[in-house]
């Protein structure tokens, strides 16, 4: 018996209720990840970040950053060795775009006025 774990990562769609509906929309993805043994057996799984579609297509700053700090969190609480998080974060960031430096800096000083 060899003592690999295989990584594997997925998208869960929520069709969201009515009431959840008038603040993110008709539907929100759930990342998900799972370690497996190298025949395909379920060891355990963790909930990554959670982004609204309408939160993809306006390309919100404040959505994506809060789905990158969760995912950042789970990633670290489910103990992902540093090289399958970053081969699970590479693959996110093909769905859900990083925040950039500038985007974060302008976000938080505009936030930071209105309070």
């Amino acid at each position: 018996m060899t003592t690999d774990v295989e990584y594997r990562f997925h998208f869960e769609r929520q069709q969201n209720g009515p009431r959840r509906q008038v603040r993110h929309g008709n539907v929100t993805l759930h990342g998900v990840l799972e370690k497996r043994t190298p025949n395909g057996r379920l060891i355990d799984k963790t909930r990554l970040g959670s982004i609204d579609l309408e939160g993809l297509e306006y390309d919100l700053v404040k959505d994506r950053d809060e789905f990158w700090r969760m995912t950042d969190l789970y990633l670290n609480l489910f103990d992902v060795p540093p090289e399958a998080a970053e081969e699970v974060c590479e693959y996110l960031s093909r769905v859900v775009r990083p925040i950039t430096e500038s985007e974060a800096a302008s976000h938080y000083a505009c936030s930071g006025r209105l309070r």
